[in-house]
């Protein structure tokens, strides 16, 4: 079984650090940066690696991870579902996007980047950590404003997936922070009630970029999972 890790909107490989990797051994990497659905998005993470998958996603990632799972259920060994919305777009999010994707083709993508996304995604705690702060905002200019519009519009148009999640019939480790004011915790109730078999880890002082504020939560809920993770 191959692990598979699925960013969230404007993050790239640096997301997943050290700690998770480690707990991951023979991980790929999924591509999330060439397509302008979360379709194709699955479609190309399915190709990423043979056999058995054991997707792990975070924010976006965790929405494609529900469409690979729609797309080829005999694959899917287990999931790790990080900040996850099942559900299509919510309408005041999908009728913002096309405003900031023409802020971002004009060039403004720095400052959508740092004044109205990442810093709302963490907790009281951390929304001073310069560190954390530089990373996320250099992996957003890293990626660039083609990828934001694409990965904007994937969003955007994402059909609702909660059918997908309630069919899922494997074990399913879901997280967030206590702090999420994106994806809270009342929704993650929610999703873990409509499928039989996942187990629920709120973690505190976090928000939603549990991946990095709580890398040891995370590699927890992966190592809880009844699979065994192999290269």
């Amino acid at each position: 079984m191959t692990p598979v890790l699925l960013p969230g909107n404007m993050c790239d490989a640096r997301l997943w650090t050290s700690t998770i990797r480690a707990a991951l051994p023979g991980a790929v990497d999924a591509d999330t940066t060439r397509d302008d659905t979360i379709e194709g998005m699955a479609a190309r993470a399915l190709a990423a690696a043979d056999g058995p998958l054991l997707p792990v996603g975070f924010s976006m990632g965790a929405i494609v991870a529900l469409a690979m799972a729609r797309r080829a259920p005999d694959r899917i060994a287990g999931a790790v579902l990080i900040g996850l919305n099942a559900g299509a777009d919510l309408p005041e999010r999908s009728a913002h996007r096309p405003a900031q994707q023409a802020e971002v083709r004009a060039g403004e993508l720095e400052r959508v980047l740092v004044e109205e996304l990442k810093p709302n995604y963490l907790s009281a705690a951390n929304r001073g950590n310069a560190a954390l702060l530089a990373l996320l905002r250099d992996m957003g200019l890293a990626l660039g404003p083609g990828v934001f519009v694409r990965q904007s519009e994937a969003l955007r148009t994402r059909p609702d997936l909660t059918p997908a999640l309630a069919a899922l019939d494997v074990p399913v480790a879901l997280l967030c922070g206590a702090e999420d004011a994106l994806c809270p915790p009342a929704w993650h109730e929610r999703w873990r009630r409509l499928t039989g078999r996942a187990t629920l880890t709120v973690v505190p002082g976090c928000g939603h970029m549990l991946p990095l504020e709580a890398p040891a939560a995370v590699v927890a809920a992966i190592q809880s999972l009844p699979l065994k993770v192999s290269a």
